[in-house]
């Protein structure tokens, strides 16, 4: 098949983009929901009838392979030998036959690339490539230049691929496949900028730089070696530290809603000790959906459950430095909690006689770790030297839309779409929340917020707003100040917690 040429292969139309690797655009997506993988669609149909997600043609990366027999998207999928743990090998879609051969689809995974990336994800980035290329190459494969628009790092530090096409078997030495990833790796770090402070933790030089500059020069030449000297890196990074948080809050009904359906909660509590003192905060937006007041009811409900069962029932835990660490046991805490707020808005939700719901965004601080929580499309960010990176992933049909490729992230603001959650609490019998973990720096600014404040203010308009550094009051004043006057058309929270030193 020729570059820029299109051909018909039953539901799908094939385009070629580079070196085999192809846009599949599926003409009759009410065969197979994107969404939740439901194959019941028929003819005619406009919507999933198990999920409701629309049914509209949807494009995914193929690889053209020489028969449906063999293929390296295939193999890595058949090969028990190919044990991947921080680099993702794409999900295969489907697989179907074509005149020139087969072709493989892989799905999209979850997240959006970003570049150039902060120092500590830049040597997570690198982390995860070079572990999992070593792992390729143990295993009798290579993965070749793939472009850095295909790399989706994960809120684990794992790396997803969004297509291999250059996945094939091992032809080249350990010495070429180190230089091919570093130079993938090149294009994620940031150009170094003059700093002050000398703790590495904190300071805008990129410490991947030094790595990849020795890889050049071949002072490093195994994958083992590159490893070794991405870990040693990472170790500063990952030091505890005894951080102080300050907060600011604000929630307004904003100027189309007569009444606030929005929830917030901060608070934190510090443990005294002759060395290191130890806080913990709290912190939560709870954005309410129901008729009836029932809205402010759901988010009253959620933050209310959530707070006493975090505080009343794991004080003892919560209350030693030494459970931050405990991954599991925060996240089965924080589960907890939530499973606990879901079940309490279905009761006073039967109770009431009202079908109600509310999104939630969170994040429990324990010292020097945040552990953040999303059901829904509020939002929780990270602004760390002047730039600020969302955390949360929204459960909405129009950023699933983003992950697949269906529409541009800039559109999400105008879709005809943009209004339909696909999780929240109080909706069904268990609850499906996202945790991410984030380790915490010195005047870190986390953003929690609900869509009615990101949905009125763009992104770059919100680091503009945190530039000014006029304070966290003013700071979180100025920014519902602004949705309104972006026409707030709906109840507008936002909570700033600043980490300290």
């Amino acid at each position: 098949m020729n570059n820029n040429t299109t051909t018909s292969a039953a539901r799908y139309t094939l385009s070629d983009i580079y070196d085999g690797t192809l846009w599949a655009i599926d003409q009759e997506p009410w065969r197979r929901c994107w969404f939740c993988d439901s194959r019941f669609g028929a003819v005619g149909d406009e919507y999933c009838g198990s999920c409701g997600a629309r049914f509209t043609p949807r494009r995914y990366r193929g690889e053209m392979l020489p028969s449906m027999a063999s293929g390296m998207l295939l193999d890595v999928h058949r090969n028990p030998a190919i044990t991947q743990d921080l680099l993702r090998l794409p999900v295969l879609y489907e697989s179907f036959d074509v005149p020139e051969g087969t072709v493989a689809l892989a799905r999209t995974p979850d997240g959006t690339p970003v570049m150039p990336l902060s120092a500590h994800d830049a040597l997570l980035l690198a982390r995860a490539l070079f572990t999992g290329v070593k792992q390729l190459f143990d295993a009798g494969y290579q993965l070749g230049k793939i472009q850095s628009g295909d790399i989706f790092l994960q809120s684990d530090g794992s790396v997803a691929l969004g297509a291999a096409p250059f996945l094939t078997m091992l032809t080249v030495d350990q010495l070429d496949i180190l230089h091919e990833t570093a130079e993938v790796l090149a294009t994620f770090v940031e150009i170094p900028r003059i700093t002050r402070r000398f703790d590495i933790a904190d300071a805008d030089v990129n410490p991947l730089l030094s790595i990849l500059a020795d890889v050049r020069s071949d002072l490093i030449t195994t994958l083992n070696d590159a490893v070794a000297a991405v870990e040693r890196a990472i170790a500063p990074f990952e030091t505890r530290r005894s951080l102080v948080q300050s907060y600011a809050a604000k929630t307004d009904v904003g100027r189309r809603r007569s009444g606030n359906e929005d929830t917030i909660l901060t608070t934190a509590t510090t443990w005294y000790r002759d060395t290191n003192n130890y806080q913990v905060g709290l912190y939560i937006v709870a954005d309410g959906m129901g008729g009836h007041a029932a809205g402010e009811v759901a988010s009253a409900t959620a933050v209310q459950s959530i707070y006493e069962h975090i505080f009343a029932a794991n004080m003892t835990h919560i209350s030693n430095p030494l459970f931050a660490s405990d991954v599991a046991g925060v996240v089965q805490c924080i589960d907890d909690a939530i499973q606990h707020a879901n079940t309490q808005i279905m009761v006073e939700a039967k109770r009431l006689g009202n079908d109600m719901g509310t999104t939630m965004t969170m994040a429990l601080v324990l010292g020097d770790v945040a552990y953040i929580a999303n059901i829904g499309d509020s939002r929780t960010y990270i602004y760390r030297d002047d730039q600020m990176r969302r955390v949360t992933n929204d459960h909405s049909l129009v950023m699933k839309l983003v992950e697949l490729e269906h529409i541009a992230e800039d559109e999400i603001y105008t879709h005809p779409q943009r209004n339909g959650v696909l999780r929240s609490l109080g909706v069904s019998q268990l609850a499906e929340v996202d945790i991410y973990i984030e380790r915490l720096r010195p005047n870190d600014v986390l953003v929690l917020c609900s869509d009615g404040l990101w949905e009125m203010i763009r992104d770059h308009d919100i680091v503009a707003t945190m530039r000014n550094r006029n304070g966290l009051k003013n700071t979180a004043d100025s920014l519902v100040d602004g949705a309104n006057a972006a026409g707030g058309d709906d109840n507008i929270s936002v909570i700033l917690v600043k980490c300290e030193q």
